[in-house]
């Protein structure tokens, strides 16, 4: 492969992703517009403003058009890279008609590779149900308030106290008669823009099955625990979304460059990033093929995971794929015995066993690659906290869909910021 046929392989494939990003951004959007219209549209005595459903409608076809447009414009430039990554040679040896172990029929893991990326789009709709339950949550806690509003005891009770909370939605605690004579005390939550002041008269409904259930007209009193069981739900069911469409999208990419070129006999051993816990990159694999030549490979994030493996050095695999999409077969992994799929790209083109020696690695050049990540990862730790005290205050002021919109944007946007900050950390020995 030329030089400027390898920018040109990196370029499709920054484009690729970056159209992958917005096909996923652009469907959220999709997802939560149809969401909040679908929330709109069962929540009672809800109404539509002028021109409100058709502005939503428009915004949904919109966000659709755009997400079906990053994916024609993705797979687009996925089928010019694979062209350019197409020469075999530089990443796999020819083919000898020896494969190997003859206990492993390679046809079928090949066809094996295709599930995994269907048990990944197994997950997209898992984590599209759990969004689907998180508007049925909201929807459900909101005709719960409105159904204790209309059918409700009301009474008139008083203020007994006005609590403002440094932590947790602010309160009041008030004293309201109930049907046998005495009096019961409640704290609600006080989530709208009404002033109350102690001794104040207040007007609440209570359930008469069970009068502890209690609301005023202003504040819904909703359940704190089940309030934050959803705003979770939210935060999760966008990340596994998320984490599952690029799983998906990866496997079906590694699956084709598989099945168009074979797999190749080889001596791996697995070198993991130690201290592991450390974690500055994915396990290394040092690939030997059967003609002398070597190429070495790094773990993809995923499931299948490779460190298990790093116990057994020079063990048999079988090479598959080209430049980013490239898969190590284990005969078996540490605890199961089917053979063990590692999703892996190439650091570098096949060589010559000479040409392959490792590197000597700078130490001040690891030890500022460790410090960079460190600060990244201190970074990533104080995005979420400022994500989750910002999804608290919207959660404590009842603004459901401001919640929605910044608890997508929150989750997506440590996506580019990762992928700046590993080039800012890859860029580390280039300085040293």
């Amino acid at each position: 492969m030329t030089l400027g046929m390898d920018r040109d392989a990196t370029t499709h494939r920054r484009w690729q992703n970056t159209f992958l990003a917005g096909a996923i951004v652009f469907g959220l959007a999709a997802l939560g517009d149809a969401a909040g219209t679908a929330y709109a549209l069962t929540t009672p005595g809800y109404v539509f403003g002028d021109g409100e459903f058709a502005g939503e409608l428009m915004v949904f076809v919109l966000a659709a058009a755009l997400m079906f447009g990053c994916v024609a414009f993705g797979r687009w430039h996925d089928r010019r890279r694979a062209a350019l990554v197409a020469e075999h040679g530089h990443w796999l040896p020819a083919p000898t008609g020896r494969n190997g172990l003859g206990s492993v029929d390679l046809d079928v893991e090949t066809a094996r590779l295709r599930p995994l990326a269907l048990r990944s789009v197994g997950f997209v709709f898992v984590w599209l149900a759990v969004l689907a339950g998180v508007v049925a949550g909201f929807v459900a806690m909101g005709a719960s308030a409105d159904h204790l509003l209309k059918t409700g005891a009301r009474v008139t009770g008083e203020v007994l106290g006005v609590y403002k909370h440094s932590r947790g939605p602010d309160t009041i605690y008030v004293a309201y008669p109930v049907g046998d004579g005495h009096f019961r005390y409640a704290d609600i939550v006080w989530d709208s823009d009404r002033q109350y002041t102690k001794g104040q008269p207040i007007t609440v409904f209570y359930d008469k099955a069970d009068p502890d259930r209690v609301r005023t007209p202003d504040e819904t009193n909703d359940d704190q625990t089940w309030m934050w069981a959803l705003a979770i739900g939210v935060i999760a069911g966008v990340s596994g979304l998320v984490l599952s469409t690029i799983a998906a999208v990866n496997w079906r990419r590694r699956y084709r460059a598989v099945s168009a070129t074979g797999w190749r006999s080889a001596s791996v051993t697995v070198v993991p990033d130690y201290p592991v816990r450390k974690g500055r990159h994915m396990p290394d694999i040092t690939v030997a093929y059967r003609d002398g030549s070597r190429i070495t490979l790094r773990a993809a994030t995923s499931s299948h995971g490779s460190v298990p493996l790093k116990h057994e050095p020079d063990r048999q695999a079988w090479i598959g794929g080209t430049d980013r999409d490239m898969v190590v077969l284990f005969p078996h992994g540490r605890w199961r015995e089917p053979p063990f799929a590692v999703p892996a790209y190439a650091l570098n083109l096949r060589s010559s066993a000479k040409e392959a020696a490792p590197v000597p690695e700078d130490p001040e050049a690891a030890a500022l690659v460790q410090r960079r990540l460190r600060w990244f990862l201190i970074g990533m730790a104080a995005w979420y906290a400022v994500l989750i005290a910002v999804c608290a205050v919207l959660l404590a002021q009842d603004l459901v869909w401001p919640l929605v919109f910044v608890g997508l944007v929150g989750s997506l946007a440590p996506v580019p910021l990762a992928r700046i900050a590993f080039a800012w950390m890859q860029a580390a020995p280039k300085e040293k």
